[in-house]
């Protein structure tokens, strides 16, 4: 079945418009049209509910989102390794969450490929659950995640922690009257949700509630207020001035290197592990 047609799918599926789709895909809507008309057909199902400015997926649909993301996933891999350079011997493919490329792994890549210049790198961000299913399947080889699931032929390695703050752009707030006056709430998963909880019981309600530290940082810039942040982001801060609430707890968020324990090159994973946890987490 001609790759295209998932493309075209989920194209259409990302922008519930055929002539955005079109769009985006550089085709006529008549062809794009065309091309889900043929998918249908070829699976005997109706795909998308069509109304005008309302194009929705019907179950059938919903259900081939994850396969078609697989299968365009697995072509663009295989298509790299066909085409690895002679000097190149695996193409190793990494995924993690935006979050996590952003603040702490983003600027180990160059470092990586300079240990082991053999490897084609492929760097993917997806969410968390994604990411896992990409790995069980074998479209990933290396996944990096806060609280990874215990699963069969999965193993989990701490590398390293993400350390959290508590920052304001007001000077010299203590921590319970930041939490009460333009606090913004940063969902840095169960655990922290439990930290939070226990440390600041009467907290009321965030004036925003996001689980995307960038929105949370857009907000302070603009707005001001407090949040829970990376240090990391809290020394490069270039929207004025922010500063540490003293009497806050810090937090560690523990990061995990998560493979396949059938992984082809057993020996490869844990040299490259050990080279990431060689070099400094913040």
């Amino acid at each position: 079945m001609d790759i295209e047609l998932f493309r075209t799918f989920l194209e259409v599926n990302k922008t519930r418009h055929f002539g955005k789709a079109s769009e985006n895909l550089y085709l006529t809507q008549a062809a794009v049209s065309a091309r889900v008309k043929l998918l249908e057909e070829s699976l005997g199902v109706t795909l998308f509910l069509r109304a005008r400015n309302n194009i929705q997926l019907t179950p059938e649909g919903e259900r081939l989102v994850p396969h078609a993301e697989t299968m365009l996933l697995a072509w663009s891999r295989a298509r790299q390794e066909v085409a690895l350079k002679q000097e190149q011997q695996l193409q190793l493919s990494l995924g993690t969450t935006a979050g996590l490329w952003r603040f702490t792994l983003q600027d180990k890549l160059p470092r990586l490929h300079d240990s082991f210049p053999e490897l084609a790198l492929r760097a993917d961000a997806h969410s968390a659950e994604e990411l896992v299913r990409l790995l069980q399947e074998g479209l990933i080889d290396l996944a990096f995640l806060y609280e990874p699931a215990s699963l069969p032929n999965i193993v989990a390695t701490p590398i390293g922690k993400l350390k959290l703050v508590m920052a304001s752009t007001r000077e010299g707030l203590k921590a319970k009257e930041a939490v009460k006056n333009g606090y913004v709430y940063v969902d840095w998963g169960t655990a922290f949700g439990i930290f939070h909880g226990k440390r600041f019981p009467d907290t009321q309600p965030p004036v925003l509630h996001t689980n995307m530290a960038s929105i949370a940082e857009a907000y302070l810039a603009e707005h001001g207020g407090s949040a829970y942040l990376p240090e990391t982001v809290i020394e490069q801060w270039q929207a004025g001035d922010i500063y540490r609430v003293a009497d806050a707890p810090g937090f560690s968020r523990d990061i995990f290197a998560v493979y396949r324990s059938n992984f082809s090159r057993p020996d490869l994973l844990p040299e490259i592990i050990e080279l990431l946890k060689r070099q400094p987490w913040r």
